[in-house]
């Protein structure tokens, strides 16, 4: 039997021998740890693979190019260089349009709320027309599920807007704008205020042509912009205009809209990544002339590229997804769009 003191003696050699199997337990661990965070710094996994769980996307329909001219490229970045795309990019899902049983009556209760009050007229069984009295005599087609539409007039020839009197200034043609979308509860919530773009016109022999100041316009037209998807822009087919744009003019008593050609999708919260080209491999597309020529206004077929950038591309048809692009940006107004899903992910 042990005794006291032999009991304490025999304590202490196990507590000791304990401890040190702890140390060096800890020491094994904070080795592996070491080496494991070691690892990762210098040898680190790769990536997980695109998901691209939309399979293939179908290809981008453009219109017609603005140009058919054959043009040289050059870079003039500031840096001199390409930018580096990342290897992967987001592609959202377009919000669908639902069916709705009431998309005639609530389009009348639009148009209505903005003076449109005669019967409409059908143009096919989606979209409808609506006439009115006023002095302008516009008329409104609206797509009735989509609700898409476009209001045009005989505001070009007419003597009061020619006059410009109570033509507003850029700032309030905005308000103008907003003010009547609003009423058609038709200004999207996506929309980025701090985007939006007025252009001046004048009216020369029933033609529009730009105006330098509002002194001498006779037309002001008024551009809505999406908010950035993603933290990248949205861009539309004439890249510096929008496919939701107001045209305001002047009135006898106050301003008054003239034109509207409204075309909204919104995007839907449902992603998949998928890979996309180098920057270099865009480029080498639009020199090949397999881009979309979006704007130009000059004359020379000599462009050079000032700016390089990813974005995403929403068209005035309906599609399935919001495109990723390379915008490639020049003078005179030059814009090019090319698509960036690699080939083996598109053309379904």
């Amino acid at each position: 039997m042990l005794t006291l003191s032999q009991a304490t003696a025999q304590s202490r050699v196990i507590l000791k021998w304990g401890g040190i199997i702890l140390a060096v337990l800890i020491v094994i661990v904070l080795i592996f740890r070491g080496g494991t965070a070691l690892k990762r710094t210098f040898f680190p996994a790769p990536p997980a693979p695109p998901t691209v769980s939309f399979g293939k996307l179908p290809l981008i329909i453009f219109p017609n190019n603005v140009s058919d001219k054959n043009f040289n490229y050059s870079l003039d970045t500031v840096t001199g260089a390409l930018p580096a795309f990342p290897d992967r990019i987001k592609v959202y899902k377009m919000s669908p349009i639902p069916p709705d049983l009431l998309a005639l009556k609530k389009a009348k209760n639009k148009v209505s709320s903005v003076g449109f009050t005669n019967p409409e007229l059908s143009v096919s069984p989606k979209v409808y027309q609506w006439n009115s009295d006023d002095p302008l005599n516009r008329s409104i087609t609206m797509d009735v599920f989509s609700a898409d539409f476009a209001l045009s007039s005989t505001f070009i020839s007419d003597p009061v807007v020619i006059s410009a009197k109570n033509l507003p200034n850029p700032q309030t043609a905005i308000g103008t704008a907003q003010d009547f979308l609003s009423s058609m509860s038709s200004f999207p919530g996506d929309i980025d205020t701090t985007k939006t773009k007025t252009l001046l016109f004048s009216i020369n022999n029933n033609t529009l042509t730009s105006a330098t100041s509002v002194s001498n316009s006779q037309v002001i037209e008024v551009d809505f912009f999406q908010k950035d998807i993603n933290n990248l822009p949205i861009y539309y087919p004439k890249a510096v205009n929008s496919t939701m744009n107001v045209l305001v003019v002047g009135g006898k008593n106050q301003p008054q809209v003239a034109q509207v050609n409204f075309s909204h999708q919104s995007v839907s919260d449902k992603d998949a990544t998928y890979p996309i080209k180098t920057a270099q491999e865009a480029y080498d597309l639009l020199k090949q002339g397999r881009g979309y020529i979006a704007s130009y206004f000059g004359a020379t077929t000599d462009i050079s590229i000032k700016n390089v950038f990813l974005a995403y591309y929403i068209g005035d048809k309906k599609q399935q997804f919001l495109f990723p692009i390379a915008v490639f940006q020049g003078d005179n107004g030059f814009f090019a769009y090319v698509p960036v899903v690699t080939d083996e992910w598109t053309g379904n």
